[in-house]
C-alpha cells in the first residue's frame, strides 16, 4: 500500500518552488519544496507565517500595499508547480480551465506570479501571460489547500458543509450539470414572462432594459468587492495626513536614530555576552529577542504603512465618485429588483454582496431584452421548455439527493473513526439532510403531497454536520457547540478522510496544532504525516513532536531573521534537524537529554 502511494505522490502535482522578493520581511528568498512532507520550523517572530502569506499572494488572495518590504517599490511572489500526467477529475479539471482560459501548462509545468506596487496597482501572471486575480484564485483552488489558524473556522458556515460531502462523493460534475439545469429554466422562465405582455407594455419595458443595461455596463462591475476596498481605502485617504503624521511620529520612536530598535542590538549583544557568566541570562536573552523581533516588525509595519497614504486629494475625490455610482448601482438593482428600493436599508447594506445581485440582474436584463424581441409564438416553445427543464431537474435532483444520503453515512463513520485517533473518542459527528419547502417549489414526498420542496441550484438538498460531545449528548449544530480545538481537530479528521477519495495536490497547514500538546499533538502529527503519504504538505509547526516527524519522503525547514536580509529559510541537514528539534524541546540552552529524546522521535518512522 506505501509504494502504491509513494508512486502516485511522485506523478502527482506538487508545488516545486517559491521565490519571494522585497515582500515583508523577506528580502528575496527561494524555497526548493519536494515531494511528502515539508517542515517548516523556527523562532516567535522569524518570519514562518510571512511565507504563508506569501504562498496565499501569489494563490490570487487579498493584495495590500504594507506587504512590501520598507523602502522597495514593488513586492514579487512566484510559485511553479510541476505537472506530470495525471488522469484523475481534479487535474483533469484543472487543465479544462486552462485550456478555457487560454493557459496549456507549459511541458508539464505552470509559473504562476503576483506583483504588487505601492501606487496599489497589482498583476498576475499565469505561463507568462497576464490574467484576472480572479482567474488565479480559481486556478489555485485545484492546487493548494490552506488550512490556518483560523481556517477551521469555515466549517461553521452550513453552506461549506454541502460542498465538503459533495467532495467526498464525487458530484462535482452532477452538481455542475444541476447547475446549468437550473440556470436554463431561469432564462426560460424570464424570456417567457417576457412574451405575454402586451405590445405596449413591451415598449416600455424595452425603454427601462435598455436604459438599465446601459447604466450597468457603463460601471464595469469586474470585482463585486472594489466597494469594500474603496470604501476602506477612502476613509484611510480622507485621514492621510493625520495617519501619516502620527505612524512617522511612531516609527521614530521605535525605529528612528535613537529609537528602541536601533538601541536593542547594543542590548541584544549585551545580554548574549553576559549570559556566558550566567547561564539564566540565556531564558532572558530569548526573550528579550522575540520582544524585540516583534517591536522590529512593527516599526517595519508602520513606516510602509506611512509610506503607502497619498496625499492626493483629486485621487481621493475620484474614489468618492466611484463609491457613489457602485453604491448607488447596488440600492438600484442590488434587491432583486430594477426599481430603486424603497427605504429602510442602510448604506452598508449596499455592499458587495449588492453588487452580486446588480451583476445577476445585467444578465436577467439581458435575458429579458431577447425574450421582449422574440416573436409572441415563441410562447407556446417556452411553457414546454420550461416543463421539460423542470422534469430533467426534478430527476437529477432526486437522484443527486439519493447520492448524497449515501455518502454521508459512509462520512460519518470514517470522520467519527479519524476522531478517535485525535483524542475524541467520545464524540458524535451526524449528516442532517432536509429539503425546504416554498410556493416555487416543484417536488412532492409521498409522505406530505401538500408540500412542494424547492429545487436549488445544487439540487434539494440542505446539508449540515451535527455533534454531540457523547453519545449520552443531543445532537445538535456544529457552529452552535464545538470549540476552536474542537473544530481545527475535526477539520483535520474531514481532511484525512476526503483526500483519500479526492486528492488535494498541495496541502498546507499553519499551527493547526496550536493550543494542545503531549499525546494530542503526537495523534495531530501522526494524520499531517499520513496526509503526506499521499499528498504534498507543508507544515508550519512550533511542536516538537511533529517537527520530529519521519515519514518516507521529508525535508525540513528552518527559519530565521537577520539585520541584513530579514527573514531567511534554509533546509537542514540530518544534524541540523537534529539540533532544531532538540532546540524545540529544550529551548536556546539544548541539553543532552533534549539531543537524546529528539534523536529518538527522528528515528521513528511513520508507518
Amino acid at each position: 500500500m506505501r509504494g502504491v502511494a509513494a508512486a502516485q505522490l511522485a506523478a502527482s502535482f506538487m508545488l516545486e518552488s517559491l521565490t519571494v522578493k522585497d515582500f515583508a520581511l523577506i528580502r528575496e528568498l527561494n524555497i526548493q519544496f519536494g515531494p511528502g512532507l515539508n517542515l517548516i520550523t523556527g523562532e516567535t517572530g522569524a518570519g514562518k507565517s510571512v511565507i504563508l502569506g506569501a504562498l496565499s499572494l501569489v494563490l490570487g488572495y487579498k493584495a495590500t500595499t504594507d506587504m512590501i518590504r520598507s523602502g522597495s517599490k514593488r513586492a514579487t511572489v512566484e510559485a511553479s508547480f510541476a505537472m506530470p500526467p495525471d488522469t484523475r477529475a481534479g487535474a483533469k479539471a484543472l487543465r479544462a480551465l486552462l485550456a478555457d482560459q487560454g493557459l496549456d501548462d507549459d511541458e508539464g509545468s505552470l509559473l504562476v506570479r503576483r506583483e504588487i506596487s505601492v501606487e496599489g496597482k497589482g498583476r498576475s501572471f499565469v505561463n507568462a501571460r497576464q490574467v484576472p486575480s480572479s482567474v488565479l484564485r480559481e486556478i489555485s483552488k485545484f492546487l493548494v489547500d490552506i488550512h490556518g489558524q483560523n481556517e477551521h473556522q469555515n466549517i461553521l458556515g452550513v453552506d461549506s458543509h454541502r460542498s465538503i460531502l459533495d467532495r467526498y462523493a464525487h458530484l462535482g460534475e452532477l452538481v455542475g450539470e444541476m447547475r446549468k439545469l437550473h440556470k436554463a429554466r431561469e432564462e426560460a422562465r424570464q424570456k417567457l414572462s417576457s412574451v405575454t405582455l402586451s405590445e405596449d407594455d413591451k415598449v416600455r419595458r424595452l425603454d427601462i432594459l435598455q436604459h438599465e443595461i446601459r447604466e450597468l455596463e457603463a460601471a464595469k462591475i469586474d470585482d463585486v468587492r472594489e466597494i469594500e476596498e474603496l470604501i476602506t481605502r477612502e476613509k484611510s485617504l480622507a485621514n492621510a495626513e493625520t495617519l501619516v503624521k502620527d505612524l512617522n511620529a511612531v516609527h521614530q520612536i521605535l525605529g528612528g536614530e535613537g529609537g528602541f530598535v536601533s538601541r536593542g542590538g547594543t542590548i541584544e549583544r549585551m545580554l548574549e555576552a553576559d549570559s556566558q557568566y550566567d547561564e539564566s541570562l540565556g531564558e532572558i536573552l530569548t526573550q528579550f529577542r522575540e520582544s524585540y523581533y516583534a517591536l522590529e516588525e512593527i516599526a517595519r509595519l508602520v513606516r510602509a504603512k506611512a509610506e503607502s497614504y497619498s496625499l492626493n486629494p483629486e485621487e481621493l475625490e475620484e474614489m468618492r465618485e466611484r463609491i457613489g455610482l457602485l453604491q448607488t448601482l447596488a440600492r438600484k438593482y442590488g434587491r432583486g429588483t430594477g426599481v430603486a428600493s424603497a427605504g429602510g436599508a442602510k448604506e452598508s447594506d449596499y455592499g458587495s454582496g449588492s453588487l452580486e445581485k446588480a451583476k445577476a440582474y445585467l444578465d436577467k436584463a439581458k435575458n429579458e431584452l431577447t425574450g421582449i424581441e422574440l416573436s409572441s409564438g415563441e410562447e407556446q416553445r417556452l411553457r414546454k421548455e420550461i416543463d421539460s427543464l423542470n422534469t430533467q431537474m426534478k430527476d437529477k435532483a432526486l437522484y443527486l439527493s439519493e447520492k448524497r444520503r449515501l455518502a454521508s453515512l459512509e462520512l460519518e463513520q470514517k470522520v467519527q473513526q479519524e476522531l478517535k485517533a485525535l483524542g475524541m473518542e467520545e464524540t458524535q459527528i451526524k449528516i442532517s439532510i432536509r429539503w425546504e419547502y416554498g410556493d416555487e417549489g416543484t417536488v412532492t414526498q409521498e409522505a406530505s403531497p401538500d408540500k412542494k420542496y424547492v429545487i436549488a441550484p445544487t439540487g434539494l438538498d440542505i446539508v449540515e454536520f451535527l455533534m454531540a460531545s457523547s453519545a449520552r449528548d443531543t445532537l445538535r449544530p456544529l457552529r452552535k457547540i464545538a470549540s476552536g480545538g474542537e473544530m481545527s481537530r475535526i477539520m483535520l479528521a474531514i481532511k484525512k478522510v476526503i483526500i483519500e477519495t479526492d486528492p488535494v495536490y498541495t496541502m498546507v497547514f499553519d499551527e493547526v496544532d496550536a493550543g494542545v500538546g503531549g499525546r494530542i499533538a503526537e495523534a495531530v502529527g501522526r494524520k499531517l504525516a499520513g496526509l503526506s503519504l499521499a499528498s504534498q504538505v507543508l507544515v508550519i509547526t512550533h511542536l516538537h513532536q511533529i517537527a520530529g516527524l519521519s515519514p518516507n519522503e521529508v525535508r525540513h525547514f528552518k527559519v530565521s531573521k537577520h539585520k541584513e536580509d530579514g527573514t531567511r529559510i534554509v533546509r537542514l541537514s540530518k544534524e541540523q534537524r537534529l539540533q532544531e528539534v532538540a532546540r524545540m524541546i529544550a529551548g536556546e540552552n539544548i541539553t543532552e537529554s533534549a539531543l537524546t529524546h529528539a534523536r529518538s522521535l527522528l528515528a521513528e518512522k511513520i508507518a
